[in-house]
């Protein structure tokens, strides 16, 4: 299936560079990185060249200020070669786009050219013990002594948790303030911040090749010049702002993998015989193919047109946040169809679909569960029909 009716020719050529990119480097061994779980850090040069690293920074800083359809065209090649490497790039990129649009000029100046060149990587800290999706309940805490805060308190679940620097970390420096999110900020953490711990890896079903941490803070010592964009009570408008950016990301991730199902099951199908004939000659299988792109499809032009909406700078959380549903449920499905064509290899081993099984969850519950993500929806219709009355 065609995968061009909706972009210009330099999307395009940016889609091909990157597929070429992967099928020349990533793929050849991913069954081998994938087995060791290793951290990419040998593929990060090479991504830096290609500007993947630099796609959310502004060129002044040695980026590529890539628009949002570019951002989702790269996502989706990585994630159909890996998803552990897109889980590298992605993370990064978000903490790369909270500095580029929010950081003070002396914080830009400090990141950023080595994020772009891969020289860093960054992320993000959302998660705690206790909150999961509903931020506005985190309870990290950094308090302000003279020149520097001291923050207390413990982060789970931070994807390149021991690889970023910085690490963007949302907070609280004001515990008194009403409405409680009026007090959370935006910190830049750096790597062998003192008083900051990483924790050994948590061991997960997929996104291998990058690291899942618990990150403590016992009186962590973090310069008040590292406040991102140098005031208090900011962070989460601005970490929200950039949670619909990374559901374009999740989305085209979820392409990514959902494509990558559909050619694995297509191949086999027209390889494997069975009663005579190859199996996608049997209608039972074309109607799983079928039904499988039309998903596919349908989640790449659910994304693009979040972002182009949000290239355009019009609002467009709730088509963010539809692609990322309709998407990441259609990777899951495809991925489990594909493995149900291939049988008892789909099960092994020796072909991708199982990975694509395992990478596939993950996509409905990073970035704000499905369900929060339905109910963000919900919301924003029944206010508009309220609006209309």
């Amino acid at each position: 299936m065609s995968a061009e009716s909706d972009l210009e020719a330099d999307h395009r050529t940016l889609r091909d560079v990157v597929r070429r990119f992967v099928e020349r480097d990533v793929l050849p061994d991913v069954a081998e990185r994938e087995r060791a779980d290793s951290y990419p850090a040998d593929l990060l040069p090479a991504l830096a060249e290609l500007g993947a690293l630099g796609m959310s920074i502004p060129e002044e800083y040695g980026g590529t200020g890539l628009d949002l359809v570019g951002y989702a065209v790269v996502f989706e090649e990585l994630a159909r070669g890996w998803m552990g490497l897109a889980s590298v790039v992605g993370s990064s990129g978000s903490g790369c786009w909270l500095i580029g649009r929010y950081g003070t000029e002396e914080q830009r100046r400090k990141y950023l050219p080595d994020l772009a060149a891969g020289r860093r990587v960054s992320g993000i800290a959302l998660t705690e013990p206790s909150t999961g999706s509903n931020l506005k309940a985190i309870t990290l805490t950094a308090r302000l002594d003279g020149d520097r805060y001291v923050v207390s308190g413990t982060k789970t679940m931070i994807t390149q948790a021991r690889h970023a620097d910085p690490l963007v970390v949302l907070l609280v420096t004001d515990p008194s303030a009403s409405p409680r999110h009026r007090g959370m900020s935006l910190l830049l953490l750096d790597r062998d911040t003192p008083g900051c711990t990483v924790g050994a890896d948590i061991g997960k079903l997929g996104h291998k090749g990058v690291e899942l941490c618990e990150v403590s803070f016992d009186d962590a010592i973090v310069p008040s010049s590292n406040l991102l964009g140098g005031t208090e009570g900011q962070g989460l408008y601005q970490m929200l702002s950039a949670l619909d950016r990374g559901r374009i990301y999740m989305a085209a991730a979820s392409v990514g993998i959902a494509a990558a199902s559909l050619e694995s099951a297509t191949r086999y199908a027209t390889e494997r015989e069975a009663f005579g004939k190859a199996i996608g000659e049997h209608q039972a299988i074309k109607l799983k193919l079928a039904q499988m792109a039309i998903g596919v499809h349908a989640s790449r032009l659910l994304t693009h047109d979040a972002a182009r909406r949000i290239d355009r700078g019009t609002r467009a959380s709730s088509e963010a946040a539809m692609a990322k549903v309709f998407a990441s449920e259609t990777a899951i499905e495809c991925s489990m169809e594909a493995m149900r064509i291939l049988g008892g290899y789909g099960f092994t081993l020796d072909f991708p679909v199982e990975r694509y099984y395992r990478d596939a969850p993950l996509m409905a519950i990073g970035e704000g569960t499905n369900e929060i993500l339905q109910l963000l929806i919900a919301d924003r219709l029944l206010g508009e029909m309220r609006g209309a009355t």
